[in-house]
């Protein structure tokens, strides 16, 4: 009884795919240098992806494909004979692939030129460019079924497609070339629209799966298009002594449970994956994405609570450790820098600074605050707060001293303060002047605001460190004790003083952008857009880098690389071999006024259990990292 060439092109495919799919899930747990490391992003196991993945897949899909070929003809030993004709598939694609390279350089020779002219040039292109690759296509069934290599399959080829190029190129555009763009457009970067591991598993057995279909669609057209060639046809038929090869006779031996079981080899690298997920070894990311810019202004992730992102005149506390869902509470104040920030309580109470008035949300979200604004804060060109351990309200001023104004020889034009507040209303707050700086508070252009920022030290001292906007130097103000004796202030760059915070210190308060590399971080040529140090005692940061495409690309324009977030991992401060992962692309956002760059400050926050919540600065793009 003759078996139905359908099996034995199902089982051909099964038997070159699966095994090719599982070595991807199993080399990808392989570290490599200069690769992307295997990571979960949105609970979807994401291999690592390169220059060898991107020139060894194609040679996997034609053996599937001519193989296919082979098993629906029918031939003997279809591996075999695919395998044998792959140099000769080989020449073809590289054929077409420098055709298709010659055709992008000829295009980009009448750029840049007016949009007709290249349409007419692209036209111009197009035709001979079509014809050749039909000719190219048509190689790979004609080195399977005539057993012609090299040289002869090109001319059988130019010889059979003549007369019946355009008939040919309209059955190749829609069943090879078609299915395999859908399946590439389709399957680019599933991880972005999956969010629970599940759905991850779902979405790698749909890839695979896909892939097979697609697979058997175009050796069915090229079998197919072989058929139509001018001249006599070569295919052999089959005959009944003829030896049976391997996959027949296992196709043979398992009958009707070829298809379920073909289907059940399919579902082995989805499990797979799925138990790779499930050990919990691999860096594991969670990306949310927003259709709309708003402003951050800061994230926390307080002790028993999800982490809470706050924006200009709102905050969301997040419902689940991933973030994926919310509850919005908004406030009375509007927060923008540098007049203002957010600090977070132990109880995941928020405190919020704007426009000269201080609210606060407690743990149920009953707010309160100074209606009117804040007297002591009358006249200030920049605000900051934080919490001290004992619960009170720490605000941060910044203050231009008049032209005017006596000054010492010393002095700057900037007045740094401390404010004490018991409560969020203030009504009896304790002023100290830390000193005064050089430098402004006017930012002229836009690109490097200033910023004040105030934190405690590990020993409660309070803690105002102030970068210029006209300058961009840093200065630090502190205090000696706790209730804010002997205020001093100096800038980075000058000598250490006695009761100075050291750089480590300083390293350790997660001052944000304000001190850039230069509190000893190893920048490696890429200052940092966020840092945070982990309770762990290991130091967490997000550069931005080009995000170049994964693989082999061909770049047409000269515009300039998109940019990716990447969290680097490192055991200490000076991070010298740190660990990539890689989080998200950040195209520039472009709005009706401006268009910012995406290396901006970033946001950061840990919470006890070392887990990280960051954010870009328009909040476009929030991210959990539950294991670096």
């Amino acid at each position: 009884m003759p078996i139905p060439r359908r099996r034995v092109a199902l089982t051909t495919i099964v038997l070159v795919l699966v095994p090719w799919s599982l070595l991807r899930v199993l080399g990808g747990l392989i570290p490599l240098p200069g690769v992307d490391p295997a990571r979960v992003v949105n609970g979807m196991f994401v291999p690592p992806a390169g220059v060898v993945g991107a020139l060894v897949e194609p040679v996997v899909w034609a053996w599937a494909v001519t193989a296919a070929i082979a098993a629906l003809a029918p031939v003997d030993r279809p591996l075999r004979r695919a395998f044998r004709a792959l140099p000769t598939v080989g020449a073809a694609l590289l054929a077409g692939a420098g055709t298709l390279l010659v055709a992008f350089f000829l295009l980009g020779m009448v750029l840049p030129a007016a949009v007709e002219l290249v349409w007419v040039v692209a036209a111009l292109l197009a035709l001979p460019v079509a014809a050749l690759l039909v000719r190219f296509a048509i190689v790979l069934p004609i080195a399977v079924l005539e057993g012609r290599r090299g040289r002869a399959a090109f001319r059988a080829s130019s010889v059979g497609v003549r007369g019946n190029v355009l008939g040919l190129g309209v059955a190749l555009l829609f069943g090879v070339a078609a299915p395999a763009l859908l399946y590439g457009w389709a399957f680019t970067r599933p991880e972005e629209h999956v969010t629970d591991p599940l759905l991850g598993v779902l979405a790698w057995l749909l890839r695979d799966a896909t892939l097979v279909a697609v697979v058997a669609l175009q050796a069915a057209t090229l079998l197919t298009a072989h058929r139509h060639l001018a001249g006599p046809s070569l295919l052999p038929a089959p005959a009944p002594e003829e030896s049976v090869s391997a996959v027949d006779r296992l196709t043979r031996r398992l009958g009707r449970l070829t298809v379920p079981l073909g289907l059940a080899a399919v579902l082995l690298p989805a499990g797979l994956v799925g138990g790779v997920v499930a050990a919990d070894r691999l860096p594991e990311v969670t990306v949310n994405t927003s259709g709309h810019s708003q402003w951050m202004i800061a994230v926390g992730w307080p002790a028993g609570r999800g982490p809470i992102l706050v924006g200009q005149t709102w905050f969301d506390d997040c419902l689940d450790d991933t973030c994926r869902t919310r509850r919005r509470t908004d406030l009375s104040v509007t927060m923008y820098e540098p007049y203002g920030g957010a600090a977070f309580g132990a109880d995941g109470s928020v405190y919020a600074l704007g426009q000269h008035a201080l609210e606060q949300c407690d743990a149920q979200r009953i707010c309160r605050g100074s209606k009117g604004g804040l007297e002591v804060l009358r006249g200030t060109r920049a605000a900051a707060i934080t919490l001290s351990p004992a619960g009170e309200v720490l605000l941060a001023s910044a203050t231009e001293v008049r032209p005017d104004a006596p000054t010492p020889d010393d002095a700057g034009p900037v007045e740094l303060k401390l404010i004490r507040c018991p409560d969020v209303f203030c009504a009896t707050p304790r002023v100290t002047s830390l000193g005064r700086v050089n430098g402004s508070l006017g930012d002229r252009d836009g690109s490097r605001p200033a910023r004040l920022v105030v934190r405690v030290d590990a020993s409660g001292r309070p803690v105002v460190a102030l970068r210029s906007a006209s300058t961009g130097a840093v200065s630090v103000g502190w205090c000696a004790t706790l209730d804010c004796a002997r205020p001093e202030v100096a800038s980075i760059e000058g000598p250490q003083r006695p009761g100075m915070p050291t750089p480590d210190e300083l390293a350790l308060l997660n001052l944000g952008d304000v001190l850039g590399c230069r509190a000893g971080h190893g920048c490696d040529g890429r200052e940092p857009m966020a840092t945070v140090h982990r309770p762990r005692g290991d130091v967490w940061d997000v550069v931005a880098e080009p995000a170049h495409p994964d693989g082999l690309y061909l770049r047409v324009g000269s515009g300039p690389w998109p940019d990716r977030a990447v969290l680097r991992v490192c055991a200490g401060r000076a991070c010298r071999e740190p660990r990539e992962i890689p989080l998200v692309e950040i195209p520039p956002v472009r709005s009706r006024w401006l268009d910012r760059p995406a290396r901006e400050r970033w946001l950061m926050a840990v919470d006890a259990d070392g887990r990280m919540v960051a954010t870009d600065p328009y909040g476009q793009y929030v991210m959990v990292v539950a294991r670096p």
